[in-house]
């Protein structure tokens, strides 16, 4: 199971992959692999992950790290499995 996803968000997430494929994949992946079901409001979750990929996008510093924090955070609560966590956050930082 995955991330609940609105057509809004569909279209951010295309553009994103428009502006920058490696990032656009890396959200992608991210919200194929969560499991939705282990907390309360997934859409505030996938909301958490497009504003925090578009603050990347602009390039605000800090951005990787809190994209870093979340993805820690999400996997202290079950959505992504540790190997998933340390998957993403490599991915992250090569990105820089």
């Amino acid at each position: 199971m995955s991330l609940p996803i609105t057509a809004r968000q569909l279209n951010a997430l295309r553009a994103l992959q428009r502006t920058d494929p490696n990032l656009g994949e890396l959200a992608t992946a991210i919200a194929l692999a969560f499991d939705p079901t282990t907390i309360e409001n997934p859409q505030m979750a996938r909301l958490i992950l497009e504003k925090t990929c578009r603050r990347i996008v602009a390039g605000q510093p800090g951005s990787r790290e809190a994209m870093i924090q979340h993805l820690e955070t999400f996997g202290n609560l079950n959505c992504l499995s540790p190997e998933q966590v340390t998957e993403f956050t490599d991915r992250i930082k090569k990105l820089a």
